[in-house]
């Protein structure tokens, strides 16, 4: 078999995988008028547990959740999700002003025939596999793979693209909170919704797909181009994994935020909210610990880190109709997203690379900082970010910015539209003192047989750090020569087991008839930023 008909073949094979519909659109794509994008049957759904009381670990998750999510606030969501595969790539979309999204009868885009390799800018151009691929030969890939330039995972570890912590409503990503009535009163007939707390990470994509427009996109007056009524167009199927508390809500019910309301709900334990897991995403650092001096009144939150151990269709990515017009300068795809720059104190700099595609039809020009770099049609190229995080906090603080780029056409007399884009990107970094300190005098009383227990102390290092030094200073005991190590006197510093803090110990002699005898020193602590 030649490997374009593998490749046929590939295209060709169709994607399934079970678990929860969460989002149904391929039965009203090409009816007539279609309402929204359909809240999921209010029926429980395979796999999913009702939600424990608070006082278990289960609520304790998405307490913490709730509180992660305010990172999240920048973080493009630009996807639908559906575990079920059933939307069709290209198929038309509605736009309400609330976000909200309707089926259009119209396919506005079609994957290309044979998509181009993205090239990474400066390297050389690989061969990729065309993007649809059987749910075998991606299991068969290999786990750490990554597009090329991609920051290298773990070991062990999918690199992912995309990594989320928000809110839901139906089957679209809409923030780390939104206003609940928005969704009731945006002009359709729905009285009940599915509310979702989702966390979710997108694997990295070996081989971006690209799309054209169909004959059903037309010139717009005034330039550009139109679908009928559509806005958008569903893109690419995306893999990954997702954990997700959901809960119906009803018209009558919505008031105030959806963080808000699933805040109420599980506070109270409440048993309409049930958890979900979809594939299989493993996720560590949400659980905070009061911190002195955090934001926000006293929790701070450490690195949050997910790892996607079993990844499956989850997402549609989406796209505006106008990125299929011609001459048209699409947004680029930035992976990962956001860019954590990993755990670095204040004062210090912190770097990190993306990798920017570009979707455009014509070869353009990004500018970041001083820096600019060219990028051609449907290639790549890398761009390092950096951030020098300042603060007082004495724990691990997760701190959020916005960085931009900019990008035009490499040819300046191309008709493009717009002519340049400015790009948003989130930065996230995990940062608190690059050091914790602790000094204080410790002495046992002077007598002849002094409570040595007196000049022992167990210390721990606050939240996120780990051990640096154990030090005793200024010792003097009442031996002859004023020494903590002779004449039955022992004085230690040692760092603990779990290396997360020191212990202390004076011992020395006792007398019942006569001599005095006792120790005094300084005990000294240092610890070190690490928010493991």
């Amino acid at each position: 078999m030649s490997g374009a008909d593998r490749a046929r073949r590939r295209r060709a094979a169709p994607l399934r995988a079970g678990g929860l519909l969460l989002g149904a659109l391929a039965s009203a794509l090409g009816c007539p008028g279609p309402p929204e994008v359909p809240v999921p049957p209010p029926r429980k759904p395979a796999g999913a547990a009702a939600l424990p009381a608070c006082k278990e670990s289960g609520c304790s998750q998405a307490g913490a959740l709730l509180a992660a999510a305010r990172a999240f606030s920048d973080v493009r969501h630009d996807y639908l999700l559906d575990t079920s595969s059933a939307m069709v790539p290209g198929r038309g979309l509605s736009r309400s002003a609330a976000g909200a999204f309707s089926p259009v009868g119209l396919a506005c885009a079609r994957p290309k025939a044979e998509p181009a390799a993205p090239a990474v800018a400066g390297g050389p151009v690989a061969t990729a596999a065309p993007a649809a691929q059987t749910v075998a030969a991606i299991t068969a890939a290999p786990a750490a793979a990554a597009a090329p330039g991609a920051p290298a995972p773990a070991p062990g570890e999918r690199a992912i693209d995309f990594r989320y912590v928000g809110i839901a409503v139906d089957s679209v990503l809409v923030g780390a909170d939104v206003d609940l009535p928005a969704y009731f009163s945006a002009g359709g007939t729905l009285d009940r919704r599915r509310l979702r707390l989702v966390a979710m990470a997108l694997v990295a994509d070996e081989d971006p797909q690209f799309f054209e427009p169909t004959e059903s996109v037309v010139p717009a007056a005034g330039g550009g181009c139109a679908c009928g009524r559509a806005t958008h167009f569903i893109g690419a199927v995306k893999r990954g994994a997702m954990v997700a508390y959901e809960t119906d809500v009803t018209a009558g019910e919505a008031h105030g935020t959806a963080l808000g309301l699933f805040k109420a709900r599980i506070e109270a334990g409440d048993r309409r909210v049930t958890m979900t897991s979809v594939g299989e995403l493993a996720i560590e650092g949400v659980e905070g610990a009061p911190v002195a001096g955090a934001k926000g009144g006293g929790q701070a939150f450490g690195a949050l880190r997910m790892e996607v151990k079993k990844a499956v269709p989850l997402a549609y990515a989406i796209y505006p109709v106008a990125d299929v017009c011609r001459f048209s300068l699409a947004e680029p795809e930035i992976a990962p997203l956001p860019v954590d720059l990993g755990v670095v104190p204040y004062g210090a700099a912190g770097t990190a690379q993306a990798l920017i595609t570009n979707r455009a039809q014509v070869d353009v020009r990004v500018t970041h900082g001083e820096r600019t770099v060219e990028v051609p049609a449907h290639g790549s190229a890398e761009l390092t970010f950096s951030w020098t995080p300042e603060g007082a906090t004495a724990g691990c603080e997760r701190q959020t910015r916005r960085d931009t780029f900019v990008v035009q056409p490499k040819d300046a007399s191309a008709p493009v539209v717009p002519r340049e884009r400015a790009v948003v990107v989130p930065l996230q970094v995990t940062t608190g003192m690059p050091t914790f300190s602790k000094h204080e005098p410790i002495a046992t009383e002077t007598g002849r047989s002094p409570d040595y227990a007196r000049a022992s102390a167990d210390w721990t290092c606050p939240a996120g750090y780990v051990v640096e030094q154990c030090e005793p200073q200024l010792a003097s005991c009442l031996s002859s020569t004023g020494s903590c190590n002779a004449e039955g006197y022992r004085l230690t510093a040692e760092a603990t087991a779990d290396g997360r803090g020191c212990a202390f110990r004076c011992t020395g002699p006792s007398s019942s008839l006569w001599g005095d005898h006792g120790c005094s020193y300084t005990a000294a602590m240092v610890c070190r930023l690490g928010c493991n």
